[in-house]
Formats: structure tokens, C-alpha cells, sequence
């Protein structure tokens, strides 16, 4: 698709990231399943949210200032994003006490993984929150300094995205959504990822698919906007499905597991290059945490994670998370308990970036998207 239609609803689209504080400012200056990728030529297709993150890259790369490491020191205050109403890994992992020494810094919520790149390429926030793996390849592939560093989320049977309409909708197919409006967590991730495998495995044509308008929304608004027919069809979480249906009579169109062929790890966590080198030891701790947080939360049951992640939420102000949680948790992060970073994880995403356009697959090493080394499970 060369120039796929974006619509933003204003009334609901997610706020802007918050400005950094004087002090943190950014620097201003200067399993091996194939996925059934279809290759239709180069189709480039620039987004303003893409054009958000080079700039930030830009930004990144022209800066000298540093994040720790003088006089020998380690960074020991972590800024961060959390997810509304998720089981966040992160976040449990303080719970559970492994960031014990380290001063965590809330700096607002994200609805997707693009913001939360933006946010750690332009020094807002010090570990980006849970990214989808071809928008971390992206940015790597046009010269961001970071790398995705444990697996932070998946799809499998128990949780995982599905495309959905109202049942009276008429949409039953792919070709049924030419002309209609498809909400999206976020633009340029995995939901993007998966509607345009999906679309080229059922045949549209790049013009076709042209005709196909995304709608970004917070996974909190999709349910009433698509109630309401403010978009025809959504890709939904887990979560946000499960709130759907409790609320409308929808079809299941398809699924991202379906899609991609089997279950898989779709995103990361990510640190900035730079960060790594200064702060080894902090690096390390935060891996180490967030790897024992998904063990935890992919072997206990839901009760005996909310019995640790509840009091933690509710002591640090986040009481307002807990309704949805309880009411949507699936259970599981879609992950193995003890999952690493592998290059299938990143190369099905890098054979689509490659398929649109957008990067040169054959010039981008995926050993250069990811490092395993801090990772207990690699």
C-alpha cells in the first residue's frame, strides 16, 4: 500500500506525551513459524507518526548529554510510561521487589508501542514501554541508537488480537472492509502489522487497500466507537474484545495468530544504546526484574498475581487500573514462562517492512534490533 487513509478522531485520540521536566529535558540541539508474507513491490507509506520518531531520532543522535555513568556512577531513577488497566511486567517487577535501590519516575500512560519509542529516543522517559518488534527494526534500520531487550508481550491461544465487526454489519471478509474504517491501537505497529498480512494474503490489491481507512484510538474507547459506528471494524485486545462482547454482538474475522501462522512474541522492551553502556549494572537489574516478573505472572494463577500487584498498585496511585485488570486479565502475556529474544522474532517484522518499503530488509542485521545479554533466560 503506498499512502493507506489515516483518520484521527479528535474527541477521543490520546493526549500528547507530557513535557520533560526541566532537569530530564531532552537534548534539543542541532517458535521459527514463517509468517505468509506477500511481497507486492516497494510500497512506502510515510505516517506522521513515523515522521514523530526520525525526528526524535534525529534529536538523539545530534546530542552529547548523557544518562549516568560520570564519576563512575550508575543512573539509579528510571523514567517510565505505564499501561492503563494492564498486568504491566515492569511494574510487578518493583512489586515484587527486584528494583530494589533503583527510583522509579511514572512520566504518564501510553496506548501503544510507537509513543513509547518516541519517548525513549527523545530522553523522556529511560526504558520504553512494550513495543511491537517491526517498529523497533524501523527505527534501528534508519539509525535510532536502541535495542529491544526482553520479550514483553505474545499472542497465543489464551490471549491474542482479533479483527472484529458488528455481527450486523455485513462485514464478513477482508474485501467487506474496502471503503470502512478499521480502528487501531496505535499507527505503525503490530496491529498495522497484521491487517496488511492479512489483507495481502486474502488478494487486495495495493489500490484496494488504499481505500481502507485506519483509526487510531485508545484501546479504552474502540468498544463504543465501533458500538456507535464511528469505525465499521477493530483490531482488538484480549482485553478490549472481551469488553466488546460483553457489550455488542460482534464476528470474529480473523485473528493475529491466525495471520501469523502460529503463536508468537511480538514485542519488546527497549533501552537506549548509550544507557547500556553507562549503566551495566542498572541495565542488568532491570532485565533480570522484568524476566522474573513475566516468570511470576506465567506461573501463578490471576489470584495469586493480584495479590502481590493490587497492594503495589493501589500504594502507588494506580487503584484506578485495578477494575480492568480483574475483570480482563487473561491470565498470560501470550509468553513462555522464560522467553528470550530470538532473530525469527524480528525478521518476520523486517520481511514486512521490507515488503511495504520502508526499510531495506537485506542492508539491517536483526542481531543489531535486540541484545540478549542481560537476559537470565538467553
Amino acid at each position: 500500500m503506498s499512502s493507506k487513509s489515516i483518520v484521527f478522531m479528535e474527541d477521543i485520540v490520546p493526549p500528547p506525551l507530557p513535557a520533560p521536566t526541566t532537569a530530564n529535558r531532552p537534548c534539543t540541539s542541532g517458535d521459527t513459524r514463517s509468517m505468509k508474507i506477500a511481497s507486492p513491490g516497494s510500497r512506502r507509506r510515510p505516517t506522521a507518526l513515523v515522521a514523530l520518531l526520525l525526528a526524535a531520532v534525529v534529536g538523539l543522535t545530534s546530542c552529547s548529554a548523557a544518562a549516568g555513568g560520570d564519576g563512575g556512577e550508575e543512573q539509579t531513577t528510571i523514567r517510565y510510561q505505564s499501561y492503563a488497566g494492564a498486568v504491566d511486567p515492569f511494574l510487578l517487577a518493583d512489586a515484587l521487589g527486584e528494583f530494589e535501590g533503583l527510583t522509579l519516575e511514572r512520566v504518564g500512560d501510553i496506548t501503544g508501542g510507537p509513543q513509547a519509542l518516541q519517548a525513549l529516543v527523545s530522553k523522556q522517559t529511560d526504558i520504553g514501554g512494550s513495543a511491537f518488534y517491526g517498529a523497533i527494526a524501523q527505527l534501528v534500520g534508519t539509525g535510532a541508537p536502541i535495542k529491544a531487550v526482553v520479550p514483553s508481550y505474545g499472542s497465543n491461544e489464551k490471549s491474542n488480537s482479533k479483527i472484529v465487526a458488528l455481527k450486523d454489519s455485513g462485514i464478513k471478509t477482508a474485501k467487506d472492509l474496502i471503503g470502512k474504517k478499521v480502528a487501531v491501537n496505535t499507527l505503525g505497529a503490530n496491529n498495522e502489522a497484521v491487517l496488511d498480512t492479512w489483507f495481502d494474503q486474502e488478494g487486495l490489491s495495493e489500490e484496494e487497500q488504499d481505500q481502507i481507512t485506519l483509526v487510531p484510538l485508545p484501546p479504552l474507547n474502540t468498544p463504543e466507537a465501533l458500538g456507535k459506528g464511528q469505525v465499521d471494524a477493530a483490531v482488538l485486545s484480549f482485553i478490549s474484545y472481551k469488553a466488546t462482547v460483553a457489550q455488542y454482538d460482534v464476528v470474529e474475522l480473523t485473528s493475529d495468530v491466525e495471520v501469523v501462522g502460529g503463536p508468537y512474541t511480538g514485542g519488546a522492551l527497549t533501552l537506549r544504546n548509550e544507557f547500556i553502556e553507562r549503566n551495566p549494572e542498572t541495565s542488568q537489574q532491570l532485565v533480570e526484574g522484568v524476566a522474573t516478573a513475566i516468570e511470576f505472572i506465567e506461573t501463578h494463577s490471576p489470584e495469586e498475581l493480584f495479590d502481590v500487584y493490587f497492594p503495589y498498585l493501589e500504594e502507588q496511585g494506580f487503584a484506578d487500573y485495578i477494575p480492568a485488570i480483574e475483570a480482563n486479565f487473561p491470565g498470560t502475556l501470550g509468553l513462555e514462562p522464560k522467553p528470550a529474544i530470538a532473530d525469527e522474532d524480528i525478521q518476520r517484522w523486517v520481511d514486512w517492512l521490507d515488503s511495504r518499503g520502508d526499510i531495506d530488509g537485506g542492508e539491517l542485521d536483526v542481531s543489531d534490533v535486540y541484545t540478549n545479554e542481560f537476559n537470565p533466560n538467553a
